[in-house]
């Protein structure tokens, strides 16, 4: 199931808003771009947002990932 990008800890609207006209609007969807260093770096200029801030974001997003499919 995925979750809205503004779902993700730490995230400012703004940077969800311009994440969303890119066509990304999940965290999984976010992940996927973000989990790289190349593509995060890339992704970091075009929404304006400092690089290790979006590495921040990348694993919480992962994190979150990850504990959505644990079985408790």
């Amino acid at each position: 199931m995925a979750a809205d990008l503004d779902k993700l800890f730490g995230i400012n609207p703004d940077a969800v808003a311009k994440l969303k006209d890119l066509g990304i609007g999940t965290i999984e969807d976010f992940y996927e771009v973000a989990k790289h260093a190349d593509s995060r770096a890339e992704l970091a200029e075009k929404i304006d947002v400092d690089p290790f801030k979006l590495e921040e974001w990348s694993s919480t997003a992962g994190n979150f990932i990850l504990m959505s499919n644990c079985e408790w």
